[in-house]
């Protein structure tokens, strides 16, 4: 059997994903799962035992020529994507997306079974012919209860369900290899000596302007802290200059950390984000690389709701602003101006979460 999974991107989505796609392999061993996903994702998934086949799909170029209206261009990209997707003769497509352009997948998948989420948007609905009814719940939930549907529709091999209690069966998968991990702990001793202290990694800035906590916000953390524990900071080229002002207070100060914004791959980030004892970030793909290499995290949340994004698997603390009757808005712009919800969040909360971490990984 041949089956398509469609998720495309980015970090945290294809992340949390990653749950679905390993749920159809333990039930369905001897399916080869190709997984369609944006190039720039494509390392995520790369050392993954369960995805057979990676296809990169130029998702962000038919988008933008979408936004523009460019219908011969667009109309190209999919006559293209149906021929590279017709040799696999797919008997069934599973779309966790659930958008237009995923809808578009779908039929060029061919796929006489096509399963999708239940209340979607932007005419995913017409690409379907199997869907789930919940519209609530996590992301993770909601994403496994899609690859559920394949049970009604083809014979699943006979598995142990007692076996999948919720943390296993709702964690993410980002797997590392030891050449990677080993020139991660190489970087780390170069840097750092022989500090001892815990490592403490900050993933700075996110998608969405009213997600990040404000760089002064991060300085007082750093400057908190700065004779306890080592620091790395990840981030991509963006954050180099938003955040320019901590990296060279620290530098002023003499404060142990280590900047590797802009610098990194996704699979050079993970490796270095599996050598630290403790992670902090806000709703960002980071975040959700550090979940599934089964990191403690401290996650800053705000306009997204950490019920259906957050971490739900593995040591965490979530930190919320919670005196605002407005927290998960999912706006992109505040309404008041500035983004109280992560403006509120004090640096001393975020501090003693950290050390509540270290404490008690060092006690047990």
């Amino acid at each position: 059997m041949n089956i398509l999974f469609v998720r495309l991107s980015y970090i945290g989505d294809i992340l949390h994903a990653t749950a679905a796609a390993r749920w159809i392999k333990q039930h369905y061993p001897h399916a080869i799962l190709h997984w369609i996903v944006t190039p720039s994702m494509a390392e995520l998934l790369e050392h993954n035992p369960y995805v057979d086949v990676i296809i990169p799909w130029a998702r962000d170029e038919y988008e933008a020529h979408s936004k523009k209206l460019h219908l011969r261009k667009m109309w190209s990209m999919w006559w293209q994507l149906r021929k590279q997707l017709q040799p696999y003769h797919f008997d069934v497509v599973v779309d966790v997306q659930g958008r237009l352009i995923t809808g578009l997948v779908l039929l060029a998948s061919k796929a006489p079974l096509r399963l999708g989420l239940g209340g979607t948007k932007e005419l995913n609905w017409l690409f379907t012919n199997r869907k789930t009814k919940s519209k609530e719940g996590h992301v993770i939930e909601r994403y496994i209860e899609v690859a559920e549907l394949l049970e009604k529709e083809v014979e699943c091999l006979s598995v142990d369900d007692s076996t999948y209690d919720a943390p296993h069966l709702l964690k993410m998968d980002l797997f590392i290899t030891a050449s990677e991990r080993q020139v991660a702990k190489d970087q780390i001793h170069i840097y750092f000596k022989s500090s001892h202290k815990p490592r403490v990694g900050l993933v700075l800035g996110t998608s969405w302007k009213t997600k990040e906590w404000a760089p002064y916000k991060w300085q007082e953390l750093v400057k908190g802290m700065e004779h306890s524990v080592d620091f790395i900071c990840f981030g991509g080229p963006k954050e180099v200059k938003q955040y320019e002002s901590l990296i060279d207070a620290a530098e002023k100060d003499g404060i142990p950390l280590y900047n590797r914004l802009g610098m990194t791959t996704l699979r050079e980030m993970a490796a270095l984000l599996e050598q630290c004892d403790v992670v902090v970030a806000c709703d960002t793909g980071g975040l959700y690389m550090a979940i599934a290499l089964g990191k403690p995290v401290v996650a800053l949340f705000g306009p997204t709701d950490p019920a259906e994004w957050g971490p739900i698997t593995g040591d965490y603390r979530i930190i919320q602003n919670k005196s605002l009757s407005c927290l998960g808005c999912r706006k992109r712009k505040c309404p008041k101006g500035e983004p109280y919800c992560m403006i509120g969040i004090d640096p001393i909360q975020v501090k003693e979460a950290i050390g509540d971490i270290i404490d008690t990984r060092h006690n047990s």
